[in-house]
């Protein structure tokens, strides 16, 4: 049975790349019928964010990546403290592992201080060869055991050692070197003579990220880490334990980084934040969780736009990419604008109840939907709501009019001086015997371009600037129609006004 898991560390917030794992992760189970599984990896206190366990619960559950296990599940279900790593080092189960790796000699007591570490490393460095923490480094400390802060000692896996059990075994997979398989990527193979003798308990007697997921991921019976290909330097360690512990591994998929348009890893400035930011910037979650899919995979067609159903159906291991993925935040804005379009205007109405701009408070619920319906088609994202409709709940004041009719941003009005006030005395004049239907704003305006004997590039701006105050407004006809006959009568009006004044 397939069985995956996200497994996030709560050392911050969850950002974007770490939903792309968790949705690979959900969409994987998903397609085949298997169970996804949420696991907080909570062992490293010093860098723990209490408030980041809620954000990432917020973060899921909004874009809909609801875990069948774990300690937070919806729908009634029990939350557990079985998926959770501080819970779980206090039933002793880790250090009851780290306890039989001791006894087999395989695994040691590490008393060496900070400062003889860096000796050691300096010293190295100046001889310009790698690193490689052994247990022979212990001998000057091992008689006269450091004071910890924890008051205890972290524990060390001693290669050397593990590389004689395995000789002695004869094993036929391990002597000199660990191979694993990435499901993607294909086979790696690991030298155990570059490998250090890594902690797997720390002094504090926690576990370590290597130690305790493969513990958890063995009795969760995990089948399939799916992760960032920045777990990849650590992969061998892993499946080396999977070897010692005599386990069956899980299969392995590292996913592709995720680039900015720089192309550098993505990072705050370029787009991975806060997943809850894009939340609050009015994008649909559908999108989102879209967009996500497309970073590092495809179905090998064109396609773009995929439902939640069909990304359970059509996602397949063997269709995640190797080389990175980029994030364009163009194409983020395009995909949302559609989702945003796809909506009816009462769904919308609802998903955009909180980006109104305060002025709308007191407007009917009938007049708002008018206005979002014809503001629908602009949207990328809600939260460009209120400067959108702003002119729609208030009008604009007399010095905006006449600095945008001073300073105009069209350029037929830049390249053309038309005289204003006639064109506005003339737009009045046309429209206030209309029935401020659509189609009549239509007509008489186009028979006002044939009178002037000027274009809609120009006489439009003009009109616009004199309803909204703004450089971009959607459709004129629709605008005034919204508006309605006396607000924009009135408008225009002030629009006259305000050139006098200024004159």
């Amino acid at each position: 049975m397939v069985r995956t898991r996200f497994a996030p560390s709560p050392t911050g917030l969850l950002h974007i790349g770490g939903v792309r794992t968790a949705l690979f992760n959900y969409l994987f189970a998903k397609q085949n019928q298997g169970s996804f599984i949420l696991r907080l990896e909570d062992t490293d206190r010093e860098r723990f964010v209490a408030e980041g366990v809620d954000q990432i619960v917020a973060g899921l559950d909004w874009v809909g990546l609801r875990p069948d296990e774990g300690f937070w599940i919806t729908e009634g279900k029990p939350h557990s403290i079985d998926y959770i790593q501080s819970e779980r080092h206090k039933s002793g189960i880790y250090q009851k592992y780290a306890d039989q790796l001791i006894e087999k000699g395989l695994a040691y007591r590490s008393y060496i201080s900070a400062d003889g570490y860096e000796k050691y490393k300096d010293r190295s460095i100046k001889k310009g060869v790698p690193f490689i923490y052994r247990k022979t480094y212990e001998a000057e400390y091992h008689h006269k055991p450091r004071q910890t802060l924890y008051g205890d000692w972290p524990i060390r896996l001693d290669i050397e050692a593990v590389k004689g059990y395995f000789s002695e075994k004869k094993h036929p997979f391990l002597h000199e070197r660990v191979d694993w398989d990435d499901e993607v990527r294909g086979a790696f193979s690991d030298d155990l003579s570059l490998m250090e003798d890594f902690i797997i308990i720390k002094s504090d007697g926690f576990p370590t990220y290597n130690f305790a997921n493969v513990i958890d991921d063995h009795f969760m019976k995990i089948s399939h880490i799916i992760r960032g290909d920045e777990f990849i330097s650590s992969t061998g360690k892993h499946a080396l334990l999977y070897e010692i512990f005599g386990w069956q591994s899980p299969k392995f998929v590292h996913l592709p980084v995720i680039n900015g348009l720089d192309g550098k890893k993505l990072s705050k400035r370029t787009g991975d934040t806060d997943v809850l930011d894009y939340k609050e910037k009015g994008y649909l979650p559908e999108a989102l969780v879209n967009f996500l899919a497309l970073l590092g995979w495809n179905d090998g067609t064109e396609q773009e736009i995929f439902k939640h159903d069909e990304l359970v159906q059509k996602f397949k291991l063997d269709q995640i990419n190797t080389s990175p993925a980029v994030f364009d935040p163009k194409r983020l804005d395009w995909m949302n604008g559609y989702y945003i379009r796809s909506l009816s205007v009462e769904e919308l109405y609802k998903r955009a109840a909180d980006f109104w701009t305060a002025k709308a408070e007191t407007a009917t619920d009938s007049y708002k939907k008018r206005v979002l319906s014809l503001v629908q088609e602009r949207l990328k994202f809600l939260a460009e709501l209120a400067t959108l409709t702003i002119f729609f709940f208030e009008a604009p004041s007399a010095a905006t009019v006449r600095n945008f009719y001073k300073n105009p941003v069209d350029k037929q009005l830049i390249k053309n001086t038309p005289d204003l006030r006639h064109f506005l005395s003339a737009t009045v004049e046309q429209l206030k015997d209309s029935d401020f239907s659509h189609a009549d704003i239509q007509n008489r305006l186009n028979k006002l371009l044939k009178k002037l004997g000027t274009k809609p590039a120009i006489l439009f701006p003009v009109i616009r600037i004199a309803l909204t105050g703004s450089s971009v407004s959607p459709e004129i006809f629709g605008t005034i129609e919204v508006l309605g006959r006396n607000e924009s009568l009135k408008r225009l009006d002030a629009a006259l006004t305000a050139l006098n004044q200024g004159a």
